[in-house]
């Protein structure tokens, strides 16, 4: 199944059981003008929603590959993977995201974004070159973005001299 499938048969199965969601990583670049290749589709959705997603996407065709109070990964008919909204911060990235560019679902902010992939290669260090390469394409890419909400989620990880070694390449 390609990835556009996949975008389609997890959003509508979601849509269908009127569970908030936004798409995130690699494939949600494209709404801001990067292209690049990923494997999956990554969504975020409420992390007080976890048990009835894991269901329907079981019915929907997905295999579960991998399971957490953070993440659901899912296989089968499509490489997927849920990250579940539990604090404060991911939970109002969730509730500010809307359809961009005439994308078939909802995206994540730009600044939000940004966020998703500091914190992915704080965590795994092995994507670093990759997530930074993605912040310097988003950044040439929206010239409009707002540094202030990128300082703040920046700072959560001790990275705001990374971006701005990124913003200085600009």
């Amino acid at each position: 199944m390609s990835l556009k499938d996949t975008l389609s048969k997890a959003t509508d199965t979601l849509k269908k059981e009127s569970i908030s969601h936004a798409l995130i990583g690699g494939f949600a670049l494209a709404a801001y003008g990067v292209a690049r290749a990923t494997q999956d589709i990554d969504l975020l959705v409420d992390g007080s929603d976890k048990q009835k997603v894991k269901e329907i996407m079981i019915v929907a065709g997905f295999k579960v590959v991998h399971e957490s109070n953070e993440v659901l990964q899912l296989s089968g008919i499509g490489q997927l993977d849920i990250l579940y909204a539990n604090r404060e911060a991911s939970l109002k990235m969730l509730s500010h995201s809307k359809v961009l560019n005439q994308f078939p679902v909802s995206v994540v902010s730009l600044e939000d974004l940004i966020a998703l992939k500091i914190q992915a290669y704080v965590n795994d260090p092995k994507r670093e070159f990759q997530d930074k390469a993605d912040i310097l394409a988003l950044l040439q890419n929206n010239p409009d973005a707002d540094y202030g909400i990128i300082k703040a989620y920046a700072d959560m990880f001790g990275q705001w001299s990374a971006v701005e070694d990124i913003k200085n390449k600009l």
